[in-house]
């Protein structure tokens, strides 16, 4: 649906640009008192015309469904999710809530282990949740349960990222950035803010998750879906990671792997709690690291 609005506005450009064109040739060819005037009038329409038609056909060509183009990184090809999968995340986070408590980290770990595990997916929920009891006790206060928004952006991450898991990966933490990649940043430069919101809406998510083996970034959209693309995998002694502070509050979280690919996210506060255990986890000591990794 989305293509389709973007083709419909770029034909709908590109005839405001037409016509602007027609108009100037008039204007020029066929002078009268007011000459100077229209041809500064058609030239604005025409311009309009450009910014509308160029970021609407760049887009719709970039959005060629993946299952006809191929992934964009490598040969790492996202596998298609269930269609149910955001659906049995949100049942399995609820049964985890209530049955066995915990923050947001452990409930995503044992509820992605819950699905990891159909045969005994409560055993396996339990058993991680125990993982990571020690990092709880340790935390300080438990913070209180995620508002219903987190929750729902960690199905998408967990529905997401569930067909990449290996055998027995177990998912340790994920969360959520805005895209602040080269090419994200190039594309709200160029196209201004109309280019940046179809960007956003189709690139402008960042969903990392570590595992107990690798780091897992994947693209999606900003205002909802599950992941289109993937930016990186790979194992996380491969990999470099900074989170470093920035201005006024602004920190971004930079993974950059041997393989190339690379991911750039600036994280909210609601997602760096999340973000702080990640950088955590990808430091040459995290193997040392109590509660998470055994």
């Amino acid at each position: 649906m989305g293509r389709v609005v973007l083709i419909i506005g770029g034909v709908i450009g590109c005839i405001v640009v037409v016509l602007g064109v027609l108009f100037l040739i008039l204007a020029v060819t066929q002078p009268d008192a007011n000459q100077s005037d229209e041809i500064v009038g058609f030239g604005i329409f025409t311009g309009i015309g450009l910014v509308i038609a160029i970021p609407c056909l760049f887009f719709a060509y970039r959005m060629t469904p993946p299952v006809a183009a191929g992934m964009r990184f490598g040969a790492a090809n996202l596998p298609p999710a269930a269609a149910d999968a955001e659906t049995r995340y949100l049942q399995w986070f609820t049964w985890c809530q209530q049955a066995i408590g915990g923050d947001p980290i452990s409930l995503h770990a044992a509820t992605m282990a819950a699905l990891r595990a159909p045969d005994n997916p409560t055993a396996a929920a339990s058993a991680e949740a125990s993982r990571q009891a020690s990092r709880i006790g340790a935390s300080g206060p438990m913070p209180p349960p995620p508002n219903a928004a987190k929750v729902k952006t960690l199905a998408r991450i967990g529905a997401s990222t569930l067909g990449l898991l290996e055998p027995s990966e177990r998912v340790l933490v994920s969360f959520l950035g805005t895209n602040r990649s080269r090419g994200a940043v190039a594309v709200g430069a160029a196209f201004g803010a109309i280019g940046a919101a179809v960007a956003a809406s189709r690139s402008g998510a960042v969903f990392v998750t570590v595992t107990d083996r690798r780091v897992i970034g994947l693209i999606g959209g900003a205002y909802g879906g599950l992941a289109n693309n993937v930016a990186l995998i790979e194992t996380r002694s491969t990999v470099s990671a900074k989170f470093p502070k920035g201005l006024f509050g602004q920190r971004t979280f930079t993974i950059k792997g041997m393989q190339g690919g690379s991911v750039s996210a600036a994280v909210t506060k609601p997602w760096r709690p999340e973000a702080l255990i990640a950088i955590e986890l990808l430091a040459p000591s995290a193997m040392t690291q109590i509660g998470l990794i055994r």
